[in-house]
């Protein structure tokens, strides 16, 4: 007990030592908060001493910058990021954005592409896979050696007796990391496995760690003293006062075979008509308005569609993982929100929903059920009915299911849970629809938001932004789609 205890006060010594003289790159294209640069820094000590860790903050605290942030201070080293499928092309985005410096090789795609990359992996500072890719891939990795490997929602390994945790476990890094919010869920077992990815052999065998700590409550005390150097875990209200009290992030949502099929060959069937008919640009802004459908519920566009509705399955995904929080879902589309419904009644998430056609009285009681009501986790709202004089501050998120590209509108719906009497910090997660015209007008927002509103909202009457757009600025946003 003596050895251990000297030596976690050596290690916090140098952590507190070495920290004076951590420095974040200057060619990182973000400012970082006071606890964000702590983060920084807790990855770049255990980094120097050979350690891994944990950084499990909760979510909407910016895991992912404040490691990309550490993988660009780290100059000629060699890096792999394993993430879940639905976030490879988040962090993407965040490394293009944040990083550019930074060669990032994506994994990900045709078994052609991959094994070329990686091949070349040494041509890049960052590897970027998912981890059902890197299991397809795994005899290709026998022979790379990295000096960082970092695992995104790294409670997927939580079960130390699965074919994919012990997969991770075989790739060769000197220091390994785990980003998750969710360190631990149901048992200690879980723990004991991320800690054996990140410091094998530091909580012991799994048998021994059963013995000692599992099955003996006396002992949580050191094992709490054992993991504090490894991990650091802030909360929201841990960081209160330099917080925003509305944390925006966008999903970057890939679309499923069948999916990504469609849309393909409608914008091939649109893209000839545009060549052979010389359609004027309000036929071009239908046809826009066609592919956006298609990107947010296939079905609603194709008759007897059997595939997959790509952003419906990343929402289930979102409020099955954001336990005991109320969740408001915003559509522009009567249609959508009631494929949402019907999918909620076959997983048995219990919700309300409000749209245009209920009046004003049946709207006030539906505020009071799902505020009052602890049962009813999700909130279904077309955004013209409920983008005002709703007070819904019992939930904490928001997610617009197909995002309303004016932010003054977008706002107005978040509003309706980031208000007064809001007690929480409120996560706001746009859905986007990768390879379609949404990621297209997504990208142009910020430099013509009005342009954006018109396609986006079907602002076709009256409107002089769209006398204002040239035919060739229409097409284009067909031609980068591909």
């Amino acid at each position: 007990m003596y050895v251990f205890r000297k030596y976690v006060d050596n290690v916090i010594k140098k952590y507190d030592k070495l920290n004076k003289n951590i420095e974040l790159p200057q060619n990182l294209n973000a400012s970082l908060r006071d606890y964000q640069v702590e983060g920084f820094e807790f990855l770049k000590t255990l980094a120097n001493y050979g350690f891994g860790g944990i950084l499990a903050d909760e979510m909407g605290l910016g895991k992912t910058i404040q490691t990309i942030a550490f993988l660009l201070s780290e100059s000629n080293k060699k890096s792999i990021v394993i993430t879940p499928t639905a976030l490879i092309y988040n962090w993407k985005s965040e490394f293009d954005r944040f990083a550019p410096d930074l060669k990032v090789g994506l994994i990900y795609g045709s078994k052609e592409k991959r094994e070329k990359l990686l091949k070349n992996y040494k041509d890049y500072d960052v590897i970027l896979t998912t981890y059902g890719t890197y299991k397809n891939d795994m005899d290709n990795y026998k022979n790379l050696k990295f000096d960082y490997l970092i695992i995104d929602e790294a409670q997927n390994i939580k079960n130390p007796d699965s074919a994919n945790t012990k997969a991770i476990k075989k790739i060769n890094a000197k220091s390994k990391f785990g980003l998750t919010g969710t360190p631990m869920e149901n048992n200690l077992l879980e723990l004991w496995s991320i800690f054996d990815f990140v410091m094998p052999g530091y909580l012991y065998s799994k048998h021994r760690f059963e013995k000692i700590f599992v099955n003996n409550d006396k002992n949580l005390e050191l094992l709490k003293q054992m993991i504090k150097p490894f991990i650091l875990r802030r909360r929201k209200k841990d960081v209160i006062d330099e917080l925003p009290d509305k944390i925006e992030q966008k999903f970057y949502v890939e679309l499923d075979k069948e999916h990504k099929k469609v849309y393909n060959t409608f914008l091939s069937i649109l893209k000839k008509q545009i060549i052979e008919n010389n359609s004027d640009n309000v036929t071009l802004f239908s046809y826009l308005t066609k592919l956006r459908m298609l990107s947010i519920s296939p079905e609603l566009v194709v008759k007897n569609y059997k595939g997959k509705n790509s952003k419906l399955e990343m929402l289930i995904k979102i409020i099955k993982s954001s336990k005991d929080r109320k969740i408001l879902v915003f559509s522009q589309f009567t249609q959508v929100l009631g494929l949402i419904a019907k999918r909620f009644e076959k997983e048995n998430i219990e919700f309300n929903y409000l749209d245009g056609k209920i009046d004003a009285k049946k709207r006030l009681e539906l505020v009071e059920d799902f505020n009052q009501n602890k049962s009813k986790k999700v909130f279904l709202i077309s955004l013209k009915a409920g983008g005002t004089g709703l007070n819904l501050t019992s939930a904490s998120m928001v997610v617009h299911f197909d995002p309303w590209f004016n932010p003054a509108v977008e706002d107005q719906a978040s509003d309706r849970a980031h208000r007064i009497g809001q007690k929480n910090i409120v996560d706001v997660i746009k859905l986007i629809s990768k390879d379609t015209v949404e990621e297209k007008v997504e990208a142009i927002k910020e430099y013509k938001k009005e342009l954006a509103d018109d396609i986006i909202n079907l602002n076709l009457k009256e409107n002089e932004s769209i006398k204002k757009l040239s035919r060739d600025e229409i097409i284009d946003l067909f031609e980068t789609m591909d």
